[in-house]
């Protein structure tokens, strides 16, 4: 038996049936590996398309989230009197810009002091005059829109403190006065200039 079998192997060395069982050894062992690659190809382009779709849906939902910002142009006056007395009159705010959607940042410097303050819907002022076929309607703050002809007005110690903060009563003529109003949906300035306050002689 054990003859046989020394015979069978020498038979098959150095013959064609050597070089047929080498190669089909080889090419299994070629083959085999290949299916990894595939596998990681195939799981890179998953994981490639299921990003890019969720970039694309937060940038969608950015872009969605955020509103283009209105204009608006105002004629802005400040007087001082017994306190400085604030007239803002809407020149232009395009098809109308709801105060609910606004925040006024106010900041000033008189002589050696300086203060300010911010105004959110719900407080009361500036109050709004908005035109009407009789006398101007006057709402409070975050319950009219801004259209041309409405006027914001500041004229009493309640509204003053409101538009200046508590040192109210420290701001006197020739102080500057800076004015921001911020569009809130957007987060945009669309509004934004200094004054020089004015004396009631």
């Amino acid at each position: 038996m054990n003859n046989n079998r020394v015979i069978n192997e020498k038979i098959i060395r150095g013959t064609p049936f050597q070089s047929f069982f080498q190669s089909v050894g080889n090419e299994k062992k070629i083959k085999d590996p290949a299916v990894s690659p595939v596998i990681g190809i195939m799981l890179m382009l998953i994981v490639t398309v299921i990003l890019a779709a969720i970039i694309s849906g937060y940038v969608g939902g950015m872009s969605e989230t955020k509103s283009k910002p209105p204009q608006l142009v105002l004629q802005t006056e400040l007087v001082k009197g017994d306190y400085v007395n604030v007239s803002m009159t809407v020149l232009s705010a395009g098809n109308g810009i709801p105060t609910r959607d606004l925040k006024i940042i106010t900041s000033w410097t008189s002589g050696s002091y300086s203060g300010g303050n911010i105004t959110v819907p719900g407080f009361k002022y500036p109050l709004g005059l908005v035109p009407s076929r009789g006398n101007p309607l006057v709402e409070d703050f975050g319950n009219y829109t801004l259209l041309g002809g409405t006027k914001m007005i500041v004229n009493n110690t309640d509204g003053i403190e409101a538009f200046f903060g508590d040192q109210y009563a420290l701001v006197d003529a020739g102080g500057i006065v800076d004015i921001k109003i911020i569009h809130i949906p957007s987060q945009s300035t669309i509004y934004n200039q200094e004054f020089i306050i004015e004396g009631d002689y």
